[in-house]
């Protein structure tokens, strides 16, 4: 077991936090560091506010054991290792914006030890360790290595993805320090892909291209299934039973791609590519899919309800993706607003989601059902396929259910006398439908 780096973590937002109190349990003495003064006390005393299954119980380990500490000040040249852990935002134009990350690096070069390591851990453009190498060199800090490993954390999953991790991917130019990077990582049993910089900085945006392009193509296939009236779970069962896409594929119908990375990292490819005068064709095609599912489904419940002035609708699942308690860039936060916008009332019930800014929150889901003209699943989760329909029926108003992600049984809903968009002869007199 490697043992004995003094390693510093600037940034302990999602990643930061998920990345220090790993590398702590992985033996190594962590410090977190981090401007915001109300996350460093929080992590402090072991509270945790990100829904991640097991992460406060690893952080609260990790402090007991004396492994891990936050602060807001470092000492310098106390530690070995420097990662950067912060956000890379989109600008306007789709260009990540890296004034924190180079902020972030001008920290580093004043408290990393002597011939220490910078490691990028925030998603960065190709070329981005060479600029950060140039910056650390104009700080007189020649001695410094920059080596890029990218994080493939999931929301909802990030403490079992640090532990058990599908790869690990460690991009240097210099190998002594892509391998004391890797070392850091040794306790990890998984497999360890050694890079150029520039290729691991590529493998992250290409991770998220790709499966954002399985996002949209799902959503095109759900359509077309609709269209003809076929079964969309067992279409994509059928797909996912192919050894060349796999069971656990990346497919299924939604509302959309959203949270803080496949938007972000979507256009920042594309603007990249186009940045080298290459048009990335396929990926324009998915991020112009992904921007049109919201309003496809406004224009669903519309058509379905005579309507959307003074319509209320039921929004189940607030969060970007089921599991998480994430609200950025949710598709379900969008279709509120895109509802609202039409003059429809919409209330939110999410079991992860206590308040979303702008959007009636009840709390409870019957309270969000109740007097509802109609019902928004979009979430695939387990309290949401629970929902038993004919108690649902009794406690709305007009009986009209759009299910993104193919949640609900439609044989079950429409005999408890719902429309719905997978049943496209009920949808097509959805106006019609029963009103209570």
């Amino acid at each position: 077991m490697v043992t004995g780096e003094r390693v510093l973590v600037i940034g302990v937002g999602r990643i930061g936090a998920v990345t220090a109190i790993g590398l702590a349990h992985l033996l190594h003495d962590v410090t977190g560091v981090d401007t915001n003064a109300e996350r460093v006390e929080e992590l402090r005393a072991g509270r945790l506010r990100e829904a991640e299954p097991g992460l406060r119980a690893a952080l609260k380990s990790a402090l007991r054991l004396r492994r891990l500490r936050f602060e807001r000040a470092v000492a310098p040249g106390d530690y070995d290792v420097t990662f950067l852990c912060v956000d890379t935002p989109p600008l306007p134009g789709g260009e990540p914006d890296l004034r924190q990350l180079f902020a972030a690096a001008e920290f580093a070069a004043r408290v990393t030890a002597r011939g220490g390591v910078v490691v990028t851990r925030s998603t960065v453009p190709p070329g981005t360790g060479d600029r950060l190498e140039a910056a650390l060199r104009a700080a007189g800090r020649r001695d410094l290595a920059v080596v890029h490993v990218p994080e493939f954390l999931r929301e909802g999953r990030a403490w079992e993805d640090f532990r058990e991790p599908d790869r690990v991917a460690i991009g240097a130019n210099d190998a002594a320090a892509g391998e004391r990077v890797a070392r850091l990582f040794a306790d990890i049993s998984a497999p360890v892909y050694r890079m150029d910089r520039v290729t691991a900085e590529l493998a992250k945006y290409a991770a998220n291209a790709y499966l954002a392009t399985a996002v949209s193509f799902a959503n095109e296939m759900a359509d077309l299934a609709a269209c003809f009236g076929a079964d969309t779970d067992r279409l994509f069962e059928v797909l996912k039973a192919d050894r060349r896409i796999g069971r656990d594929a990346y497919l299924g119908p939604g509302l959309g791609f959203g949270g803080h990375c496949l938007p972000k990292d979507t256009a920042a490819l594309e603007y990249v590519a186009a940045s080298r005068g290459i048009e990335l064709h396929q990926l324009r095609a998915t991020i112009r899919v992904n921007a049109q599912r919201v309003e496809r489904a406004a224009d669903w419940l519309a058509q379905a309800l005579g309507g959307l002035e003074g319509r209320r609708v039921a929004l189940l699942g607030l969060a970007f993706k089921p599991g998480t308690d994430d609200l950025r860039a949710s598709p379900s936060l969008e279709l509120a607003r895109a509802l609202r916008a039409r003059d429809a009332e919409v209330r939110g019930f999410d079991q992860l989601v206590r308040t979303a800014e702008g959007l009636e929150c009840p709390g409870t889901l019957p309270a969000a059902l109740d007097g509802a003209d109609a019902v928004v699943a979009a979430h695939r989760a387990d309290w949401v396929r629970a929902i038993d329909p004919a108690a649902a029926a009794e406690l709305m108003r007009r009986l009209v259910a759009f299910d993104a992600p193919g949640a609900l049984d439609h044989a079950a809903w429409s005999a408890a006398g719902f429309a719905t968009n997978r049943c496209p002869r009920v949808a097509a007199r959805a106006g019609e439908g029963a009103e209570r």
